[in-house]
């Protein structure tokens, strides 16, 4: 096999994808610590608002889905410039909405981009770049998966004090047309074209189980005797199967489920898309407490995720050195436990929480976010053969997305049930938000132990 050269046009199209990328997820988390302005805007309570969100992340990872198939099917090009458009024009129609249903509307159309610009980046990663480089490379693209989210608070939290939430969209507007440019002169056709029939059938299944879920899980403040939450669990597994047998029987194209038969891979994949899990709910829950319980500005809202979210970012690639130079464990593991402790820390505190604190236990959260999260799917990809790896990154992607948007509902959900209780407003968010940190450990438990299961298994395909 002919060793790939790393070009400094091939960095270039890389950072222009990474750019597309970053935008696009920053504005994922930058309306969270607007909520409390829209809530009262538009009349609306947090179970709704949350969906500027919740329906963003969701509509992305249906996209990602098709991500195997249209890198295929298109150029690095055709799906760059596709991005960024619907990127741009999302924005647009979200900056000048008039009304809650219009804004959802532009949300919904930038998703498209994001949907397309995620998966692109980490394609040509391992498209271009050879893969005893993948952990560096890894580290610096996943500066956008850290930065942007954690940076969203502090991005969305400054504008909506001093200018108001349009302006958000405004920038993004702005940023994205810039990238588009700068795209238009990097970012080539890599490989060859291929013309596979389209799997509509096996796509509107997994999309309809999807938005199911999200929808069932948006019940789960109510309680688990909430009959339609079963009701909800009983379809979304019907359709998983029928998405199962639909792709098996399919001579058509959408994504190869031989990337589950490797148990280790599966593994990989649970502790990863709970990582995330954590992060973007933890994004969601910390702005809003704050401004809720601790009577702070959105200024402030925005600002406490600012200090871990840098720190994590200047040792991103640093983390991706540690895992090609000492392997998975050292950084998986301890990056997991550090997880776990702050999740803890939070739990603990939550009912009378300083933004001093919340600064600290965030900080050790992300690192150890961090240290594992871009480290796991590197591990994760050298499990697949060659042609299996765009499949492999369309489910790592579609899953992280999917997997950010069960965050905030969740979080969303549990908090908004205490909300609800009868007391006093701020004390039920805190006690509400010490439950949905609960949660969280109980995710952090189940990565740790995913990760171990993994080794295990690496270890015996070893021999």
């Amino acid at each position: 096999m002919e060793k790939k050269v790393v070009t400094p046009k091939h960095v270039g199209a890389i950072i222009s994808c990474a750019l597309m990328a970053f935008v696009s997820i920053l504005t994922e988390t930058s309306l969270n610590v607007t909520f409390p302005t829209m809530m009262k805007q538009f009349h609306i309570g947090l179970g709704l608002v949350q969906w500027t969100t919740t329906g963003y992340l969701l509509a992305i990872a249906i996209i990602m889905v098709a991500s195997s198939y249209l890198n295929d099917r298109f150029s690095a090009k055709q799906l760059f410039l596709t991005a960024a458009i619907t990127f741009i024009v999302g924005s647009f129609v979200a900056g000048t909405a008039p009304n809650f249903w219009v804004l959802l509307t532009g949300r919904l159309i930038s998703a498209f981009g994001a949907g397309l610009s995620i998966p692109l980046m980490f394609n040509l990663v391992v498209e271009l770049i050879p893969q005893d480089k993948w952990g560096f490379y890894m580290g610096l693209t996943g500066l956008v998966v850290i930065l942007a989210p954690s940076l969203g608070p502090t991005f969305g939290g400054t504008i909506v004090y001093f200018y108001g939430w349009p302006l958000i969209f405004g920038i993004a507007a702005i940023i994205g047309l810039i990238i588009l440019i700068l795209g238009l002169f990097m970012v080539e056709q890599y490989h060859e074209k291929k013309h596979p029939q389209f799997d509509w059938r096996s796509y509107i299944i997994i999309a309809a189980a999807m938005i199911i879920f999200s929808l069932t899980f948006n019940q789960i403040g109510q309680g688990l005797a909430n009959i339609w939450f079963w009701l909800g669990m009983i379809v979304v597994a019907i359709l998983v199967w029928l998405f199962i047998k639909s792709v098996k029987n399919s001579a058509k194209q959408l994504l190869n489920l031989a990337v589950f038969k490797n148990k280790a891979f599966i593994c990989a994949l649970i502790s990863y898309l709970l990582l995330q899990f954590i992060n973007i709910g933890t994004s969601f829950a910390l702005p809003n407490y704050v401004q809720i319980v601790n009577h702070s500005s959105s200024l402030i809202g925005g600002l406490i995720l600012l200090p871990g979210c840098i720190l994590s970012g200047l040792l991103n690639p640093w983390f991706g050195h540690i895992y090609d130079q000492k392997g998975a464990k050292l950084p998986l593991l301890t990056g997991t436990i550090f997880c776990m402790i702050a999740c803890i820390l939070f739990a603990i505190f939550s009912l009378k929480i300083s933004t001093l604190m919340i600064v600290i236990f965030y900080g050790i959260m992300i690192i150890g976010r961090q240290l594992a999260f871009n480290n796991t799917m590197a591990e994760a990809s050298k499990l697949q053969p060659e042609e299996l790896h765009t499949d492999a990154t369309a489910v790592f992607q579609t899953g992280q997305q999917y997997a950010g948007s069960l965050g905030t509902t969740v979080m969303a959900a549990i908090i908004s049930a205490w909300q609800k209780k009868p007391g006093n407003y701020a004390a039920m968010t805190a006690k509400g938000s010490q439950i949905a940190f609960i949660v969280l450990i109980v995710a952090s438990a189940i990565i740790l132990f995913s990760y171990l299961k993994m080794f295990k298994l690496e270890h015996q395909n070893s021999n």
